[in-house]
Formats: structure tokens, sequence, C-alpha cells
């Protein structure tokens, strides 16, 4: 992640789309770097467990589930934070309901960490845009 400069909390701060290699121990630095960047925003623990869950997820599907990279992107807005997840692969996600043994999980837990999440098929790929309120 970039580092940035401190800004009041209500200003919105974007930060670019940072490339995550498919390669042992990715998730579990991004992890780290979206709890010390929610920090620095000033986001009690509390709601930052449920953000650093839903990239958690949503980076573990894409390295899992496609083979390649992913791209992670933050963005602090005025009631919260934008998570977006991009993959090359254009399979899109599906909500199994109910979740069973097999999988299925992962979107339930977005269903019930955010306001709101979406999925965009691109000719290159996929994105997940997911947004947890403050």
């Amino acid at each position: 992640m970039n580092t940035l400069p401190r800004t009041p909390s209500s200003a919105p701060v974007r930060i670019r789309f940072r490339v995550l290699p498919n390669t042992p121990g990715t998730s579990a630095r991004v992890r780290a770097e979206v709890r010390g960047r929610l920090r620095t925003w000033g986001w009690p623990e509390e709601r930052a467990d449920d953000v650093v869950q839903v990239v958690s997820e949503l980076v573990g599907n894409a390295l899992r589930h496609t083979g390649g990279e992913a791209r992670l992107r933050l963005t602090r807005t005025s009631d919260g934070v934008d998570v977006e997840v991009a993959d090359h692969h254009r399979e899109l996600l599906v909500l199994r309901r109910p979740a069973d043994g097999d999988g299925g999980h992962g979107l339930h837990l977005l269903d019930l960490l955010t306001t709101h999440w979406t999925v965009e098929q691109h000719t290159t790929g996929k994105l997940v845009r997911a947004h947890i309120r403050r």
C-alpha cells in the first residue's frame, strides 16, 4: 500500500490498485497492510476486523480460484470504506443458498459484513466491489 499523509476522516482517500502475487503469504501480508491502513485512518478496531475479513475473503478467493494475481484497492469514503478486488478470471461469483461443506460461505460473509457488494464482468476478468460502513 502507498504511504499517504493523514487527512481529515471525512476526506475521500483513494489508494491505487495494488498488485498481489499468487504466492505463499500474500493473504497474510495483505491483512496486516489493510489493518495498518485502517489504523492510520482512525477506524475502530472492531470495525476494522470486518474490513479485514472482507478483504481476506475476496483476495483469497481471487488467488485460490484464478491461479493468477489479484489487484486490491481501498477507498476511504465519508461513511466507510470501499474495497475493490480484481482478477483475470471472467467467471462470476455465485451465491449458493445454502452454503455447503464445499464452499459458498464467503459470499454469505459479504452479505453479513457489507452494506452492499457487486460483481462486474469485464473483457479482462472481473471486479468485486464491497462497501463497509464505519
